[in-house]
Parts: structure tokens; C-alpha cells; sequence
């Protein structure tokens, strides 16, 4: 969609695929016939919905589009901001404020004569959305107008009484004291108290909101009236350019005390999540019931994430376990907005930002548990997809003899952690666990005789008691890396190396006698390897100052309580690099059960690759020798590669065959 501002609505639905070449010519076709603009031909023949055609035209202004159907009851706070006279002219409505940026839906908004006059009028940042004049109407129309109590039905408020106002063109109304309009409204209830009837004391608040049509009373009789009861007196719409010659507006007290709408929990600071939960999720809307349900399934079920996925039909909810994603119950499409602005609000998320990512953390307490997620959101065609990303703070560290390392392989890596300085590497792509091995690794070297620095830009699952563990940025880890030089640090551990200046600044602190751990996203050890002298930095400054480097993948392990054997087939055998023999093989599988949610498998392990650069193995990178030449040399020294030891641990039973085949 980059050329969008420049593509006509047809073109830019044929590229993406909403419509077909045939489609459109018709389209075009009936456009010549009948001079009707392309979009409602389109709608008319259902070739698209009103939605798509709108989120078009939003994507070609560079205005997002706001269903207004989908946006829910408006605060009555929120819709006094403007009055109903410039609403209707303008065909635009205050749907939302967040802090001091008021989202307003608009038929025009390109119309940046309006836009400014708005920011004078309210003094505050508009942030505009595009929305249908009829559907802009529909909503005023709700709101201002009132209740017959014989039919029940919203009539249409009069508008008659406020000739003077409508009359006067935009940028020239009256003076202030020239347009005395007042619209009285009872703030939580149907019609306006009577002076009479409803003392102050008496008030009681209805439970939903109704707004009565304003009176109008010549500027003669004001000055003669004197009310026993003060009324609210809403600001009546004055351009910017006779803002500066009138007194700035000092807003009279209501006459009933008006609750105010739930404050949002206390912003945090990013990286200092708070002891206490931000909030709690009651579950007395629809909302707030599919949330708690949610959530509370995810984190007992051990989920590691929740994607929210809006569709044109649908929203679609996805669980990912033990690495897999699943799909579950999903909720209506007409939930899926509710939801969205819930999760962004706990978040403390600007809840009208529509088109940019965004990302926070969220204490919150969900059924008696105190649950911390971080939370993402990305803009899609049909919506923002939401990824909740459960960070468990009960998680235990892992000892490292039950990470899945084979015996040699463990004892190997043992010695290497402990040497007095070098570069470590564990590598992997996402998801691979290096993580959870350089914290098993940390957890190993704590000792009080250690003084161990932890560099990350990511809230861990683990907290470690006697290791300083920081959270910066990844641009700024090479500068980090060289204040540290003033720490007195043994062991340092990096959560990725993102570009040269981290790399330099590594091994300027290995120079100084300093252990390195470091992560970095690469398929195997001798990419990783790679990887850093891609960087700029010279290939004989890796190969002599790298003590080893160890990649690894994460797969799943058969579910204990529905575990079964077969005996593999000669041409299972022949897959799994084997030979037909008369020795039976045996494989096991899971069944399902309810322990494993039918799936079979229940928990995780890692399978490891070590390359120790030894003088050898030094010597062959150093005078060129292929990558192939140095594989074989590992494997003479007893170290087995990613796929061999996948293949090992489905001869243990510890996984299946269809995992082995996943590994690369």
C-alpha cells in the first residue's frame, strides 16, 4: 500500500486481491453507463462490503477508517467537547479522548480548516478518522435528540431554535454575547431535572445517559430571569480568530456532581514493572468475561502467547504451546474492538493509535493470579492483530544437566563456562531457547566469588539473586558493554550481538580479561561465526578470541501419560538415515490425552550442536579450510550435530519422528 495515495480505489482493491480483473471491468463498465462512482457500483454488484470500500479511501487519504457501529456508547464528557450545531454542519463527531488528543470521526478530514478550528476550540491535539457522512449522522442523531416515552424511540433534536447559530457561516459567528444559546441537559438521565420536583439532595443517577434539545431564550429575558438552581451551560462554538478578543472561558459548576469516569491505573515506567498488579479484570461485561476467560485458560494451560487476529468474518484467537500455535473458541467480530481498546487501556497504550506499532508490559490480576504479559499490536487490512506475550515470574531456572545436552557435550561446555576470559557464543534462530541457556549458564557460575553483569532488551521470565541484571535498548548495548569496563565484571552475558559497535566493544572487554556470553540469531555455530565477521570485524580476532560456539532448537517431548511404542518400518529406518535390519526399533508417539490437550506432547527440550575452537579446528578457519573440512573434524572429536542428536532423542523416546524432521 506505499503507492496508495496515488492508486485509484478500483486499482488498489484489485491489488490486493478484494476484487478480480473481470470484477472491475463490469464495475467500470456500469461506471460509464451511469456516471455512479466506482465504489458504490462495487457495492451495489457485492463485490465489497461498505467497510472494505471505506478503509480504502481511508489508505488512499492517509486517514484511517472508524467503523462507528463497531465504536460502542460515548462518553457524555466526550461529546460536550463540540457543539451539535458544528457536528452536523461539519458531519463530524468526538468519539474518544485520550490525555489531550481527541479522536473525531469526519466525513472530510483533509479539511484542515476545520481541523485546526477544532484544536482552538477544544485546546487540544485532534487526532481525525475517516468515517460515512450517513453513518456520522446516525450517531448525532442518537445522541442529541430525545427519548418519547410512549414509543421509545430517538427522535431527531430541534434544530429550529438554533437559527441564528446554524445561519452564521464558519470563521464569522457572532460575537459571544450575540448567540445565547443554551443547551440543557440532564447528565445522567432522561430529561433535565425540574426545579421543583428534583431537589439537588434528591438527584438520583438513571443508568444510562439521555441529552435534551436546547431551549432557547431571548437575550432580554436571560438578564430577567434568576433560576434558584444554577444550570449547565455548555460553550457555544467560537472560531480561533475571535478567541483572542474574548475572556478566556471559565466553565460554571453543574448543578449535580457528576461521576467521573474510572482513571487509568498510574503510568510505569518501562523497564520497572511495579510489585503490585496495575489492574484487575472484572468480569461484568462481555468484554471483560472473554478477557478473563482468555487469559486465565492461556496461563493454566502454560501458553506462552495469545494472538488476537481480526478477519473480515471474524476475530481469531490462536494459543501457542510447547512452541505450536492452536486455535480456540473465538469470539464474535463485534467483540473484537471491545477487546482491543480493553487490552490497550491496562496496557496504559494509546488507545487511539491506529496505524503504528506499539508495545508495553501489564501487571494484572486475573482470577486470584497476578499474571505479567507483554503486551504488542500491529496494524493489519481489517484491524490491529495483538499478541499478549505471557512473561511467568514463577518460572524455575533450569540446571543445565537438564537442558538436553548430551554428557559429552555437557562436560565440554562445563569447562568452557568456567575459563577466566573468552567469547561464548549460543546461537538459534527465535524461539530456540538460547535464552533459557545462557540463564542456566549464569545460574551455574553464581558463586559470591563471581561478579556476573547481565545485558538484555527483553523483561525476562527469570530474576536471579546475585546477578545485576539490566534491560537497555539493543542499539546501546556497545555502549554499555564499555561502561562496564568500570564494574570489576568476571562474566558478562549479552542477549545478541545486533551490529558492529556491540561486537567491538566484546571483545575490547575480552581483551581485558573479561568471559563473554553472548546470543546471536544464526542457524548453526559456523554461521554464527560468520555472522560476527560480517560485522567488520577481522576473521583471526574471532577465531583467537572465541572459546566455542553452540547452537541449538527446541522441540516437543511425547506426553508421558499417553505414551506409546511402535516399531518402525524399514522405510521409517531408511528416513532416519538407518539401514533395514532383523533388530527391532522401536519409536514412541502420544496418543492424547487430557494431560496434553490431545496433542500428544507436553513440554519442551533442546537439542544442542558444540564446535569448541581448539588450535586444530583455529588453525582450519584461519587458513581457509570449508566449512565441510571442519564438520568432519568436529564429529571425529565426538560432537554430534543438530539432526544427530534430534535422532538420538527419538530413539530414547524423548520425542517423534515428526519432530526429528523439523530440524534442519
Amino acid at each position: 500500500m506505499a503507492k496508495a495515495k496515488n492508486m485509484l480505489i478500483g486499482e488498489m482493491l484489485l491489488e490486493e486481491g478484494i476484487i478480480t480483473k473481470e470484477q472491475l471491468k463490469d464495475a467500470l463498465e456500469e461506471q460509464k453507463r451511469t456516471g455512479t462512482k466506482i465504489g458504490e457500483i462495487l457495492i451495489k454488484m457485492r463485490y465489497i462490503s461498505k467497510e472494505i470500500l471505506w478503509t480504502f479511501l481511508g489508505y488512499q487519504m492517509g486517514v484511517p477508517f472508524i467503523n462507528l457501529d463497531e465504536v460502542g456508547e460515548l462518553r457524555p464528557d466526550v461529546l460536550k467537547f463540540l457543539p451539535e450545531p458544528l457536528m452536523r454542519n461539519e458531519k463530524l463527531i468526538p468519539v474518544s479522548k485520550q490525555g489531550k488528543v481527541i479522536t473525531v470521526a469526519m466525513s472530510d478530514p483533509l479539511n484542515f480548516l476545520v481541523v485546526d478550528d477544532l484544536k482552538a476550540t477544544t485546546r487540544s491535539e485532534i487526532d481525525t478518522r475517516l468515517a460515512p457522512p450517513e453513518d456520522i449522522k446516525k450517531m448525532i442523531d442518537k445522541y442529541f435528540g430525545f427519548k418519547d416515552e410512549e414509543t421509545g424511540e430517538i427522535a431527531r433534536a430541534r434544530v429550529d431554535e438554533l437559527d441564528d447559530i446554524l445561519a452564521t457561516p464558519m470563521g464569522r459567528s457572532k460575537p459571544k454575547e450575540e448567540a445565547p444559546y443554551k443547551i440543557q441537559r440532564a447528565p445522567f438521565g432522561n430529561e433535565a431535572p425540574k426545579k421543583e420536583e428534583q431537589p439537588r439532595q434528591q438527584y438520583q443517577s438513571p443508568s444510562t445517559p439521555q441529552y435534551q434539545a436546547p431551549a432557547y431564550v431571548p437575550p432580554q429575558q436571560q438578564q430577567q430571569q434568576a433560576p434558584s438552581t444554577p444550570q449547565y451551560q455548555a460553550p457555544a462554538y467560537v472560531p480561533p480568530q475571535q478567541q483572542q478578543q474574548q475572556q478566556q472561558y471559565q466553565a460554571p459548576k453543574p448543578q449535580f456532581q457528576q461521576a467521573a469516569p474510572e482513571p487509568l491505573p498510574p503510568m510505569q515506567q518501562y523497564n520497572q514493572p511495579s510489585q503490585q498488579p496495575q489492574t484487575s479484570v472484572s468480569a461484568d461485561t462481555p468484554v471483560n468475561t472473554f478477557l478473563t476467560a482468555l487469559i486465565s485458560e492461556a496461563y493454566d494451560t502454560n501458553a506462552t502467547d495469545i494472538h488476537v487476529e481480526p478477519f473480515p468474518d471474524k476475530c481469531r484467537i490462536r494459543r501457542r504451546i510447547d512452541g505450536a500455535l492452536y486455535e480456540v473458541d473465538s469470539p464474535p467480530k463485534t467483540l473484537y474492538t471491545g477487546l482491543l481498546n480493553k487490552i490497550k487501556e491496562l496496557a496504559q497504550m494509546n488507545v487511539n493509535e491506529k496505524t503504528t506499532p506499539q508495545e508495553s508490559k501489564l501487571k494484572i490480576r486475573v482470577a486470584g493470579k497476578e499474571i505479567n504479559m507483554a503486551v504488542y499490536t500491529f496494524p493489519t487490512l481489517f484491524g490491529e492483530k495483538i499478541v499478549l506475550r505471557i512473561i511467568r515470574a514463577d518460572s524455575t531456572i533450569i540446571p543445565l544437566n537438564q537442558m538436553g545436552m548430551d554428557d559429552s557435550v555437557l562436560d565440554l561446555y562445563r569447562k568452557t563456562i568456567h575459563l577466566p576470559y573468552g567469547l561464548i557464543l549460543v546461537s538459534g534462530p527465535t524461539n530456540s531457547g538460547k535464552a533459557t541457556t545462557m540463564y542456566s549458564t549464569m545460574s551455574e557460575l553464581n558463586t559470591p566469588n563471581v561478579n556476573i553483569f547481565s545485558i538484555d532488551d527483553t523483561s525476562s521470565n527469570y530474576i536471579i539473586p546475585g546477578i545485576n541484571q539490566t534491560k537497555v535498548s539493543r542499539k546501546s548495548y556497545g555502549q554499555v558493554l564499555h561502561y562496564l569496563a568500570d564494574q570489576d565484571c568476571d562474566v558478562i552475558t549479552v542477549g545478541d550481538i545486533p551490529n558492529k559497535e556491540t561486537a567491538e566493544a566484546i571483545f575490547d572487554m575480552i581483551s581485558s580479561g573479561h568471559l563473554v556470553i553472548a546470543g546471536i540469531r544464526a542457524n548453526d555455530p559456523y554461521q554464527a561465526l560468520q555472522s560476527i565477521i560480517n560485522f567488520g570485524i577481522e576473521p583471526y580476532v574471532v577465531y583467537s578470541n572465541t572459546m566455542a560456539a553452540v547452537s541449538q532448537r527446541l522441540i516437543r517431548k511425547v506426553c508421558d501419560r499417553c505414551r506409546v511404542s511402535y516399531e518402525a518400518n524399514p522405510d521409517m529406518l531408511k528416513m532416519l538415515g538407518g539401514t533395514a535390519t532383523n533388530k527391532q526399533v522401536l519409536l514412541h508417539k502420544g496418543n492424547g490425552c487430557a494431560a496434553c490437550a490431545g496433542t500428544g506432547y507436553k513440554g519442551r527440550t533442546a537439542v544442542f550442536e558444540m564446535l569448541p575452537i581448539t588450535e586444530k579446528i583455529k588453525d582450519m578457519f584461519n587458513s581457509g579450510e570449508g566449512v565441510k573440512k571442519i564438520k568432519e573434524e568436529n564429529k571425529k572429536a565426538g560432537m554430534n550435530s543438530l539432526k544427530e542428536d534430534a535422532l538420538l532423542k527419538v530413539l530414547q523416546g524423548i520425542t517423534t519422528v515428526e519432530e526429528y524432521m523439523k530440524i534442519s
